[in-house]
Formats: structure tokens, C-alpha cells, sequence
């Protein structure tokens, strides 16, 4: 059995981030939905998550600034970044500040599955 995480999801995307919350939310995890960067921060000054799954290119506050902001919190945030752009420059600014990789959309909730069993929570 899997265990039981507290995981944010960030997509201005609304139904993309609703689909990917729902698949989570039947495995029985604790799932957030936010819409923004700007909410993302905000959530995580509230409360604290075992694993995010964030948006590259938002409006406002985009994928790689909310990781940045989220991380002067947490700074061991485990934040996956998610994408449907080829965009290797944002990519790679997110990566060398800590992001924890990141899935290509369209994303296999299957995927996304094997690399939550392998997280450990303390």
C-alpha cells in the first residue's frame, strides 16, 4: 500500500490541474489544487507538502519563480516541474535550484505513481 502524502498541484490550467488532483486524490492521497504561482506560495506558507507538481509557464508567477519563492521556505521542497513547452531554458534554471525533475504532459498518472512510492516521508 502506498503511503499517504500531502502534495500540491499548481497549474493555471484548471482542468489539467483538476484531472492530475482527482487521479492523486484516488490513490488516497491529500491533495491542494491552486491555480497560480502567486497561490502556490501562498499554500506553502501555510502549509507544509511532501511533494508538488508545478506548472513551467504560468501567468504571473511562472513554474521556475514559484519554485524559487517556495524554496526560501522549504528549501528541501520536493517540487516537480511539469510541461507541455519545449522550454529547456526554464527547465534548466528550475533544475539548478532544486527542482525534483519533471514530467512532459501529456503525464501518465502511472508515472507520476512510480515516483511517488519511492519518496520518503519522515
Amino acid at each position: 500500500m502506498m503511503k499517504q502524502l500531502n502534495i500540491l498541484v499548481v497549474d493555471d490550467d484548471q482542468d489539467g490541474a483538476d484531472g492530475l488532483a482527482d487521479a492523486l486524490d484516488l490513490y488516497g492521497h491529500n491533495v491542494t489544487t491552486v491555480y497560480s504561482g502567486e497561490d502556490a506560495v501562498d499554500a506553502f506558507r501555510q502549509t507544509l507538502f511532501d511533494l508538488t507538481f508545478m506548472d513551467v509557464m504560468m501567468f504571473g508567477l511562472n513554474g521556475v519563480e514559484s519554485l524559487i519563492e517556495i524554496r526560501k521556505t522549504k528549501s528541501d521542497a520536493k517540487v516537480y516541474m511539469m510541461t507541455g513547452y519545449s522550454a529547456k531554458e526554464l527547465l534548466e534554471e528550475a533544475m539548478s535550484n532544486g527542482a525534483a525533475g519533471v514530467f512532459y504532459k501529456p503525464i501518465a498518472i502511472e508515472k507520476i505513481l512510480d515516483d511517488i512510492a519511492s519518496i520518503t516521508v519522515p
